[in-house]
């Protein structure tokens, strides 16, 4: 009876220690189970940036691992935080905003680890990979997911300043609000999947302007020319120096428009990368939300209409005198006004707003102000014939009637 009871405890014993064995094992199957790791470098004033984190992310952690926990770190709290950690035990997104000094050095230092040759934002690092762009990325960002998962897991890209910026973010973000964690000075929204992403509404001006200097520094050369040349053509219009018809230049300006209006357009409407020169970040401008008028009309495409409508009106210009082609002459040159007065607002948006610079607008900028020299002349002749002809219309009307 005692062997029996011994040989029980013993059975029993054996069994505890075998379970106490397989529970640690089962743990380490667990905490060795595949994650998926990567950077997401986004600005607050970025459009598209918003897009993939509202609209891109939570489905893809909701079908991988669930809702995310956000945590921040309250070391850079007072100046707001470069680095959000979205992390659901099976996902671990790093955002970065580069608008934060310490997230553009990490930004930069991406930028010369893979040969980047352009500032455009949102861009994904996943397994030593770039996407750029809120096309690119969600059509690459689920198949990168679902390799990693069925696989090892993807660790994340390697560079030096990622392990410390992750270590950092240890302070949890309540998700049931819209702001951040109080002393915060970013203002911030709540995304569908419960990330918070800053508006970046508290940057001063000057943190704008110095994003990018020398290309900032260009756009405020060329809105002073602006300026100065609605001045300047208010003088000669009322020195009534003109001429009879519009140059020839004008359509050769408004066919160069119309390409860089179109190329605009199109990357402004298919969410592509725009290739910018070795000034400025056309990326950005393209990809902010002053890139459409009243969110629904793209600015690349009421440029393209503004060029086909210079050359409508040029065309009707060059024709003889009367009524017909003197109006044509007057509402080419009240055109070019309206589009100095529009280019002034949208370039002092680059380097006081938005902190970016687009060579293409620009450009488009540039031409704009030539059209408003070379209107000029002849819808001032042509002003002054209008006034006459209705001034003696009404003189021979008031004779009749005498």
């Amino acid at each position: 009876m005692v062997h029996r009871i011994s040989s029980g405890l013993v059975a029993i014993l054996i069994a505890l220690a075998a379970l106490l064995l397989l529970m640690p094992a089962a743990g380490a199957q667990e905490d060795d189970a595949p994650s998926v790791k990567a950077i997401l470098f986004f600005s607050p004033t970025c459009g598209h940036c918003e897009y993939v984190i509202q609209s891109v992310l939570p489905p893809l952690f909701a079908e991988n691992g669930g809702q995310w926990d956000v945590y921040y770190d309250t070391a850079l709290e007072e100046m707001g935080p470069p680095f959000y950690l979205l992390d659901n035990g099976t996902l671990q997104f790093l955002l970065v905003d580069v608008s934060v000094e310490e997230g553009s050095v990490l930004f930069q230092e991406a930028t010369d680890r893979y040969d980047i040759d352009t500032n455009g934002v949102p861009r994904m690092v996943i397994a030593d990979q770039v996407y750029i762009g809120s096309v690119d990325i969600p059509a690459a960002l689920p198949g990168m997911i679902a390799d990693g998962l069925a696989g090892e897991g993807i660790d994340w890209p390697s560079l030096s300043g990622v392990e410390a910026a992750v270590a950092a973010t240890t302070a949890p973000i309540d998700t049931t609000t819209s702001t951040m964690p109080e002393g915060d000075v970013t203002t911030t929204t709540t995304t569908a999947g419960g990330a918070v992403l800053p508006t970046g509404d508290n940057d001063s001006v000057a943190d704008r302007f110095g994003r990018d200097p020398a290309g900032n520094t260009l756009a405020v050369i060329v809105l002073i020319g602006m300026a100065a040349s609605l001045i300047g053509v208010t003088v000669l219009w009322r020195r009534s120096a003109g001429g009879s018809r519009p140059s020839v230049a004008v359509p050769i300006l408004a066919l160069v428009g119309i390409a860089v209006a179109a190329y605009l357009s199109y990357v402004e409407t298919s969410g592509a990368e725009a290739v910018c020169g070795p000034v400025g970040d056309c990326n950005a401008v393209q990809q902010s939300e002053y890139a459409e008028l009243f969110g629904l009309i793209p600015i690349g495409v009421l440029g393209l209409a503004g060029y086909v409508l210079v050359i409508g009106a040029w065309l009707v210009a060059r024709t003889d005198h009367n009524p017909v082609s003197d109006w044509a002459r007057v509402g080419l040159f009240a055109g070019a006004v309206g589009g100095v007065v529009f280019s002034i607002y949208l370039t002092f948006l680059e380097p006081f707003v938005i902190g970016a610079t687009c060579a293409w607008c620009l450009t488009s900028a540039v031409i704009v102000t030539a059209l408003l020299w070379l209107s000029v002349g002849p819808a001032a002749d042509s002003w002054e014939k209008l006034r006459s002809s209705a001034g003696t219309s009404r003189a021979v009307g008031a004779g009749g009637r005498s």
